[in-house]
């Protein structure tokens, strides 16, 4: 993982509002944005930049489906993620 992508990812983490929704897209495995709001009670404005937070730094993925955006968790990049994490253990 590259340090420019590093700190994207880590930006994207230390907002607390991001990290429950997060948290609430991987619970649900498939979330739509506009149920979102049930767990992150935010303006339209707020939640489209967080939401394009999330996916610019590549933990989220997303989908258009007719007029709603569904959002899944980037398995992909959490590995990558982890993978750093435990090169930070080693001695």
């Amino acid at each position: 993982m590259d340090t420019k992508s590093l700190v994207k990812l880590a930006k994207s983490l230390s907002d607390p509002t991001r990290l429950r929704m997060l948290q609430e897209i991987a619970r649900a495995q498939r979330l739509g944005c506009a149920n979102l709001y049930e767990f992150v009670p935010i303006s339209q404005p707020s939640m489209s930049q967080h939401v394009k937070a999330l996916v610019d730094s590549g933990l989220v993925h997303s989908c258009k489906e007719g007029r709603n955006m569904c959002l899944t968790i980037n398995t992909e990049k959490l590995l990558e993620l982890e993978s750093f994490l435990q090169l930070l253990k080693m001695p």
